[in-house]
């Protein structure tokens, strides 16, 4: 590792207040606030570690989020501090995988966890950029192997493929998108994307439901001023495995485990979204990114 980043940590831990305008009507941290804790963390962790968004730019490069996965088993309250940790799991040609760790500050209660990839992409081209070869490949320094003391190993799924059949969509809204969608690469926030869909749902089923896993996969950049067309697959409900995988168990008693659990564990429900534009200029339909969310009552 250079001399300039020898005494910084490859894991970094971040602390955020949630503040009340950042909380939904139950008094709890929004989803997408949620997650932009999560996006300023690896910001945060980036730019300490020579790989900035501001320093990319200067470059004439920029980072941008392919996918994330975020599993939460609470979600934190008004005036709550959390510690988000975040570090680099592997470094590949075209893109990287960067892990978090959600936690209370004070107490370490861990509420959730993020896996998320990432690629680096040209301002002027739009094509990825080769990390093994920018800086000499440098950002492999900051990877997190399984033999460190700061390893943490993640118990949640990789960012799933979200398989949508197109002709089992139907549209469910049209949405303008205008200045506050915006950001500062000149394309549409990712996380407005997921408000956009949460106010698909109505002010009753988010006071009876909680966000327990999101999904999301960005295909192309959305374009501002372009309609978002946002389609929805049916929404199928599953059911968390409880059942204890242990040799001892006998038939009889993981059949019985089985049909208990089925009768009290709450039953989750996926909702798969596709977020497509069409294009002034060629009146294509572009896809914009796929989104799942697995909610389950309270």
């Amino acid at each position: 590792m250079s001399k300039l980043f020898s005494n910084i940590p490859k894991k970094g831990r971040y602390i955020f207040k949630v503040e009340q305008y950042q909380c939904n009507l139950r008094k709890m941290l929004r989803f997408s606030f949620l997650v932009n804790t999560m996006l300023s963390a690896a910001d945060y962790h980036s730019s300490e570690r020579g790989y900035g968004t501001d320093y990319l730019n200067s470059c004439g490069k920029t980072w941008v989020l392919s996918r994330l996965a975020v599993e939460m088993a609470r979600i934190p309250s008004r005036h709550e501090v959390i510690a988000v940790e975040t570090w680099v799991e592997k470094v590949h040609p075209l893109f990287t995988n960067r892990n978090f760790r959600i936690s209370v500050d004070a107490t370490g209660e861990v509420l959730g966890w993020g896996r998320s990839v990432w690629a680096m992409i040209d301002t002027t081209t739009r094509h990825p950029v080769n990390l093994l070869e920018f800086k000499d490949g440098a950002i492999q320094e900051f990877i997190v192997l399984p033999d460190s003391s700061e390893y943490i190993e993640v118990p949640i799924t990789k960012p799933v493929r979200i398989q949508i059949n197109t002709e089992e969509t139907s549209l469910v809204r049209e949405v303008n998108t205008y200045f506050s969608d915006v950001d500062f690469n000149g394309h549409i926030n990712s996380m407005r994307y997921l408000d956009h869909i949460l106010d698909l749902f109505t002010l009753s089923w988010h006071k009876e439901n909680n966000i327990q896993r999101l999904d999301i996969a960005y295909v192309a950049e959305g374009r501002p001023e372009v309609p978002l067309l946002i389609l929805q697959s049916p929404a199928k409900n599953m059911y968390p495995n409880v059942i204890p995988c242990q040799e001892a168990t006998t038939s009889a008693t993981s059949a019985a485990t089985a049909t208990a659990a089925t009768s009290i564990a709450p039953a989750t429900t996926d909702y798969n979204f596709k977020i497509l534009q069409q294009l002034p200029e060629n009146q294509h339909q572009t896809e914009a990114c796929r989104l799942r969310l697995r909610t389950i009552p309270l």
